[in-house]
């Protein structure tokens, strides 16, 4: 999005010119892993009009996190002029949760694991809103076929 040829996460690429993913402030002196990193439930403040606020119908959720790392803030202003949309935070605001590519016909990330809270006969939120966006596209698609009109 940016044109940054070596964008890269951290985690990764720890010396990289460009950690648009990088371990987060309180994760920087941490020499014993494990049980240390950003675990457990946390909450979110989610922005109404998104595809995120659609699945969740919340402005705010908790949801279960098991990471180290994070959207860099000082690309977040960059990433947003170039049409990354921050659909969710931390209630504070400081830390990104939740991305959206509006241009996009689903496309949302987060920083959670909504997989924790899905099951066979109840998907999580995102899951269920991802799936129909996929089926809606491939009904679309179909209609606007040509070979359909043949037929």
């Amino acid at each position: 999005m940016l044109g940054l040829a070596q964008a890269n996460s951290a985690e990764f690429d720890p010396d990289g010119p460009h950690s648009v993913v990088c371990l987060m402030d309180e994760q920087r002196n941490v020499t014993t892993v494990g049980g240390t990193m950003r675990l457990g439930a946390f909450q979110c403040a989610i922005k109404p009009g998104t595809k995120a606020f659609a699945a969740y119908k919340s402005t705010s959720i908790s949801e279960r996190h098991r990471h180290r790392y994070e959207v860099n803030n000082e690309y977040r202003p960059r990433l947003e002029a170039a049409g990354l949309l921050v659909s969710g935070t931390t209630t504070d605001g400081k830390l990104v949760e939740v991305i959206e590519l509006p241009s996009h016909p689903w496309f949302v990330g987060v920083q959670c694991h909504p997989e924790f809270h899905s099951k066979p006969t109840k998907a999580h939120p995102l899951f269920r809103d991802f799936i129909g966006a996929a089926v809606a596209r491939r009904h679309k698609r179909l209609s606007e076929s040509p070979d359909r009109e043949k037929a």
